[in-house]
């Protein structure tokens, strides 16, 4: 009986960190698909801990002002060839530091990339 005791203790709070995390998952997605906003975003650095996925942090432009944010690299494996180019990014209005990013659509128009908020001297850095 104690036995069954300390699992249901133990994992009752496990199991409710996973529904807590796949609901609030399937919630912005559903936002993102729903009210997603679409902009520019810059690779700015990618940090890649070992036997992990890397983090890529991009800065773009809302309503001309700056935002620097992060997304885990799962999917795509971004490299250290990536940092600069820009790529299409999805944000959510009332959230604009959410985001995803679409490596599948690269941006390499300069007057779409200046429409966005960019200056020549971030296109050319």
């Amino acid at each position: 009986m104690k036995l069954k005791t300390k699992a249901i203790l133990v994992l009752s709070p496990l199991i409710f960190i996973c529904v807590f995390a796949y609901i609030r998952t399937h919630k912005f997605e559903k936002a993102f698909k729903n009210n997603g906003k679409v902009t520019i975003g810059r690779i700015d650095s990618i940090f890649t801990p070992p036997k992990w996925a890397s983090t890529v942090y991009l800065f773009y432009y809302v309503d001309n002002k700056k935002h620097t944010s992060f997304e885990s690299d799962i999917k795509y494996k971004a490299t250290k060839r990536d940092i600069g180019k820009f790529y299409q990014i999805k944000y959510l209005p009332d959230s604009p530091e959410i985001i995803r990013v679409d490596y599948s659509k690269e941006i390499t128009d300069t007057t779409e990339i200046l429409k966005a908020g960019f200056s020549r001297e971030e296109i050319g850095n």
